[in-house]
C-alpha cells in the first residue's frame, strides 16, 4: 500500500496482531544499476558490479594470491581435552550445541556435518537447477528478472536464485530436516531465540568458469550480528569448484576497522588465516554475517556446477539497519523462527498437505470474522476491515474495508478509528475528508494508541486537517515515542529543532 509523505514524515496505518498483517519489505546485498552480459545465463540488465567487473575479478584473483599461504580447511569445531585425555574418539565426535555456538561467536563461522540428509540434498540440487532453467526460460520470454534472481556479486557464471515457502515440499522437507532438530537448530535457537525472522531462502549457483569473488562481509560491523546464514552444500564440493573461504574471527570492530583501510587491507588479508569450505552433500557453513568472505574461483577446465541452498535469519537484537536486502521471494511473509518451526512440524511424508499455502485458511477465518462481526463483535469487526482492506481471504474493497472500521470505530476501537482516520486522508474507500481524518485520530490517540498519536502528530505538524501547532505536534510525537513508535522519535527530534529555529 502506498503511503503518503507528510513532509518529513509518513502516517502509518495501524494493524491487529494475527496472521493478517501487510508484509514488511526486506532488503538485500546490492543495489541495481546498469547492464550486465552472463556467459552463461540470461541478459540481467541490473547489477551493481557490471561497470566494474573486471576490476572486481582481477581483486579477486589478487587477494587469492594473498591469502593462499595461510589458508586451511573449514573443520568441525573440537572440544578441548586435557593433554592426559586426547583421544580419537574426542577428535572425531560431532560438536555439541554449546561447541558449535561457541565457536560461531568466538570465529564468526561453524562447520556443522551432516545437516541434511544424502537424498534430501540430491532432492534439493535437482529442483534448484530444474527451477533455474525455467527462470532463465521465463527471463528470455520477457520476464523481470528480478522474479526470480537477487543480486549477487560478480554475476558471471553465477547466480542467486530465491527459493519458494509455498508450493516446494523439496523446500519444505530440507527445512524442515534443518530447522526441527539437531545441531543447527539449536545452535540457531541458542544463537538468536525463536524469534529470530526468516530473512533469506534462496541458492548459489557458480558454473565453470564464475570468477573469484573480493572478500567482503555481507554486513557492516554492528554490535550484535545483524544476520546468521547457513550455506549447504548439495553436492561434494571440490577445490576447483569454487568453494567459499572465509577469514575466521573477523566479525570484530577491529577486523571491519583494519579492513575498510584500503591501506591496510592487503597486509591483513595476507597474514590473517583463511579457511576454505570443502564441503560434502549435506554439509553446512554456519556464519555471523560480519564475517568476511567470498565465493571462489569454479575452474573453467576442472569445475562442475556447484549449488548451494541457504537461509537466513535476521537478528532479533540486532537494532541498527541491516545494509543489505535479503534473498527472498517478496511473497513471503514476515515469519520467525518459531512460526517457521510449526508450519514445518505438520509436515507429513504420506500427505500433499501444504502448511505455508495460507488462502484456505484465510478465507475460513473470513468466514469465521463475518459470524461474529454481524452479531457486532468488535474485534471482528475490525479485523474483517482489515481482511478486506489488504484483500486477505476476500476481494480487495476499500469501501466494505471503511464500512466495518466505521461499525468498530463507532464502538469505541482505537485501532479502527485510527484505520477510518487513515481512509478518510487517503480517500480510500470513502470521500476525501482531513478534518475527518484528524478527528478520528484524536479519539483513537485519546486511548494512548501510538500510531494515532503520530499521525495526529504529523498532522499538527503540517497543518493538515487543523491548523498548525508545533507544540502540540512536539507533545504528541513524544507520546508515541515513548511507546517506541517507529518514526516518532526522528520526527519528535525534527519538531523540536523546527520550535528553536523559530524562536531564535
Amino acid at each position: 500500500m502506498a503511503r503518503p509523505r507528510w513532509k518529513k514524515y509518513a502516517l502509518v496505518m495501524a494493524h491487529t496482531v494475527t496472521a493478517l498483517q501487510v508484509p514488511h519489505g526486506v532488503t538485500r546485498k546490492m543495489a541495481s544499476s546498469s547492464h550486465l552480459l552472463l556467459s552463461t545465463t540470461p541478459n540481467f540488465s541490473a547489477g551493481f558490479d557490471s561497470h566494474q567487473m573486471d576490476a572486481l575479478v582481477l581483486r579477486g584473483e589478487l587477494e587469492a594470491s594473498l591469502m593462499l599461504a595461510s589458508q586451511g580447511l573449514l573443520e568441525e569445531s573440537k572440544k578441548k581435552s586435557s593433554k592426559k585425555n586426547k583421544t580419537t574418539s574426542v577428535k572425531s565426535k560431532a560438536p555439541s550445541v554449546a561447541q558449535a555456538t561457541r565457536t560461531l561467536k568466538q570465529d564468526g563461522v561453524v562447520r556443522l556435518n551432516g545437516v541434511l540428509s544424502a537424498s534430501t540434498a540430491a532432492t534439493m540440487r535437482k529442483e534448484i537447477l530444474e527451477r533455474r532453467a525455467a527462470a532463465f526460460s521465463a527471463i528470455d520470454g520477457g520476464d523481470d528478472w528480478r522474479q526470480y534472481f537477487a543480486d549477487v556479486l560478480l554475476k558471471s557464471n553465477r547466480c542467486d536464485l530465491l527459493l519458494p515457502l509455498k508450493g516446494s515440499r523439496a523446500v519444505q522437507t530440507a527445512l524442515r530436516e534443518l530447522l526441527l532438530q539437531g545441531t543447527l537448530a539449536n545452535v540457531l535457537l541458542s544463537t538468536l531465540g525463536d524469534d529470530a525472522t526468516l530473512y533469506e531462502l534462496a541458492a548459489i549457483v557458480s558454473e565453470p568458469g564464475s570468477p573469484r569473488q573480493p572478500v567482503h562481509p555481507d554486513n557492516p560491523y554492528q554490535e550484535h550480528p545483524p544476520l546468521i546464514t547457513c550455506f549447504v552444500a548439495l553436492q561434494d564440493i571440490a577445490s576447483s569448484m569454487g568453494p567459499t573461504t572465509f577469514l575466521p574471527k573477523t566479525n570484530t570492530a577491529a577486523a571491519h576497522a583494519e579492513f575498510d583501510t584500503v591501506f591496510q587491507r592487503d597486509a591483513m588479508l595476507q597474514k590473517r588465516p583463511s579457511v576454505v569450505a570443502l564441503l560434502n552433500a549435506g554439509d553446512a557453513s554456519l556464519f555471523d554475517s560480519r564475517t568476511m568472505h567470498c565465493g571462489g574461483a569454479n575452474n573453467i577446465h576442472e569445475g562442475a556446477t556447484r549449488a548451494l541452498f541457504y537461509v537466513s535469519f535476521r537478528n532479533p537484537r540486532a537494532t541498527q539497519s541491516i545494509g543489505n536486502i535479503g534473498s527472498k521471494l517478496s511473497d513471503i511473509k514476515p515469519i520467525t523462527l518459531r512460526e517457521l518451526r510449526t508450519k514445518l512440524a505438520k509436515l507429513s511424508d504420506d500427505t500433499v498437505f501444504d502448511p505455508f499455502d495460507e488462502e484456505q485458511e484465510e478465507a475460513n477465518t473470513v468466514r469465521e470474522y463475518i459470524l461474529t462481526a454481524e452479531q457486532g463483535n468488535a474485534d471482528s469487526q475490525f479485523n474483517l476491515g482489515l481482511c478486506y482492506k489488504l484483500g486477505r481471504g476476500v476481494e480487495k474493497n476499500d469501501a466494505e474495508a471503511v464500512r466495518w472500521f466505521r461499525l468498530a470505530a463507532e464502538r469505541g476501537g482505537a485501532l479502527a478509528q485510527c484505520n477510518l482516520g487513515f481512509g478518510y486522508y487517503l480517500g480510500e474507500g470513502v470521500e476525501k475528508n482531513e478534518i475527518e481524518a484528524v478527528r478520528w485520530f484524536g479519539l483513537a490517540a485519546a486511548q494512548g494508541l501510538a500510531h494515532a498519536q503520530h499521525n495526529l502528530g504529523v498532522c499538527f505538524s503540517s497543518g493538515v486537517g487543523v491548523p498548525r501547532d508545533l507544540e502540540r505536534a512536539a507533545e504528541l510525537l513524544r507520546l508515541a515515542a515513548l511507546q517506541e513508535h517507529p518514526g516518532s522519535i526522528v520526527a519528535y527530534d525534527k519538531v523540536l529543532e523546527e520550535m528553536q529555529s523559530t524562536a531564535s
